[in-house]
């Protein structure tokens, strides 16, 4: 079963422009803003633009990592629904009636290629991006500093996560667009929303989402009352396992 999803995977031209899409945000946006941050790039009044630098230099550096959450999110929410909605799950079932393997099969292939590059991608970044800052006598990091190795692997394991939790609702709504949608608005969108918006007296309950969880690790440093990096790591493993069980649930109940 692993080795019919890994045909499936290799065999979309797709999966491979996705992961290079990926690549190119992390890596390119990164740089493109420790440019802007560094002046190389300039506004039409000759001076960096306002946001250049803003959070610092991680910060700077992983601005590529905020739309790649886009991409991974929509990713995973097609790679969950696609045979959904094209109906040839029913011949996935038929080959294999227990349907859970296929679930499994997918998780890890899904986890298989989206790990690596996003993984590599953030490690390349930080070291092309802190070279740019560096160079234009900007504030720079090390990989030794307290919570730059945290950050990056924090990075990667959200952003696959969150990918991860897309597949799931994927095959949870058995849709493309109502995966995508659930994966980008309530999972996303929704929280940030939330927090702007409501009261500081909901904040000890909106820090539990899976995007401010998320943060809570991902992030080099926070401010307010947030998650310690452990409490985040950990609060969001468990809405990743609550989406899986889920779509476990899904799978065993409903008709193909």
């Amino acid at each position: 079963v692993l080795r019919s999803e890994w045909i499936k995977t290799r065999s979309l031209r797709s999966t491979w422009i996705t992961l290079a899409a990926l690549a190119l945000v992390i890596v390119g946006f990164g740089v493109l803003a420790a440019m802007a941050a560094g002046g190389d790039i300039t506004t039409p009044t000759g001076g960096p633009p306002a946001v250049a630098g803003r959070g610092g230099p991680m910060n700077t550096v992983l601005a590529g990592a905020n739309v790649a959450v886009l991409l991974v999110a929509v990713f995973g929410s097609v790679v969950g629904a696609r045979e959904f909605a094209s109906g040839m799950i029913r011949t996935t079932f038929a080959a294999v009636p227990r349907r859970l393997p296929v679930l499994w099969s997918k998780l890890l292939t899904f986890v298989a290629v989206v790990l690596p590059v996003t993984l590599v991608g953030l490690i390349a970044v930080f070291f092309a991006g802190m070279a740019v800052l560096d160079r234009a006598g900007a504030a720079t990091l090390t990989w030794s500093d307290d919570g730059v190795v945290r950050t990056l692997f924090g990075h990667a394991y959200y952003l696959v996560g969150l990918g991860v939790i897309g597949l799931a609702l994927g095959v949870m709504l058995r849709g493309t667009a109502a995966a995508i949608g659930t994966t980008i608005g309530a999972v996303l969108f929704l929280p940030a929303l939330a927090t702007a918006l409501l009261p500081s007296d909901w904040s000890a309950v909106l820090k539990y989402l899976p995007s401010n969880a998320g943060n809570a690790f991902s992030a080099l440093t926070t401010t307010g009352d947030v998650l310690t990096p452990w409490q985040g790591f950990a609060v969001f493993t468990g809405w990743v396992v609550l989406a899986v069980v889920g779509a476990v649930v899904t799978l065993v109940r409903r008709d193909a």
